[in-house]
């Protein structure tokens, strides 16, 4: 009974232990997949930007690192194909020279006379055996230098396809980044308006302060037609005094203006 509940206690502390390490995995790996989304939204555009061409850029060596295998394909590719052709060659001549000991042998003589210098019929025919074995090798040889080059063949096409599209997705990715680029150029400028921020209490002043100089200018005004109209004061002792009438000067020289005061009186 006590073993029984010594077998529990441990397995009960085991599944605690490894639940405490799953929650403390879990929020491990939650904390950290927060904190990588909060380093991505404080990366400035214009960074991720720069970063994004950084890394079309880099598709350069991408396609420089592929241009030189892609050179040794085609030399080798050309070796094989030379080799290919001298050795057919090498077989089609040999073909021939044993089709002609073949025709020697058919009236089937006791000798042959080969290069100047005479050979049983019977050693020829070895000699020609073994030829013909050379030749079959050779043709084996031949048939896995094609396959070989058909290979080759395949690899540097798929090499030529792959680079090729690596220079596609480089231009294209140009075209996407330059468009996004622009949009967010086009999002600051219209983001200029709503960051630039008025203060109010300024604006107040600056509309009081020019509706204040409007009327003051407006009083002035006003002031300045008043006084130079009707209200204005007449200077009666700067009038200018009129000449007298000759008739009056010389009723007052012959004495006849004391004449008609007298009789006035």
């Amino acid at each position: 009974m006590k073993k029984l509940l010594l077998i529990g206690l441990i397995g009960a502390f085991a599944t605690f232990l490894v639940a405490k390490k799953t929650n403390m995995c879990s929020y491990v790996s939650t904390f950290a997949a927060h904190v990588q989304d909060e380093t991505k939204k404080q990366i400035p555009t214009r960074f991720e930007i720069e970063r994004i061409r950084h890394e079309i850029n880099n598709l350069d060596n991408d396609v420089s690192n592929m241009i030189r295998p892609i050179a040794e394909q085609k030399v080798a590719i050309e070796r094989t194909r030379k080799d290919i052709t001298r050795t057919q060659t090498n077989i089609d001549e040999q073909k021939k020279s044993l089709l002609a000991i073949v025709e020697d042998l058919q009236d089937n003589p006791k000798t042959l006379v080969i290069a100047g210098k005479t050979y049983t019929a019977d050693r020829v025919r070895q000699q020609l055996q073994r030829d013909m074995e050379k030749a079959k090798h050779l043709e084996k040889q031949v048939k896995t230098q094609h396959q070989v080059l058909e290979a080759k063949e395949n690899s540097l096409r798929a090499t030529q396809e792959q680079l090729a599209k690596v220079v596609a997705k480089k231009r294209e990715y140009e075209v996407r980044l330059a468009q996004l680029e622009a949009q967010h150029e086009t999002i600051q400028i219209t983001m200029i308006g709503s960051h630039i921020k008025i203060d109010s209490s300024r604006a107040t002043q600056i509309e009081t302060a020019l509706a204040t100089l409007e009327q003051k200018l407006t009083t002035d005004a006003e002031e300045a037609a008043l006084r130079t109209g009707e209200f204005a004061t007449i200077a009666l002792s700067e009038r200018q005094v009129r000449p007298a009438e000759l008739q009056t000067i010389r009723d007052y020289l012959e004495g006849k203006e004391e004449a008609k005061t007298a009789t006035n009186r």
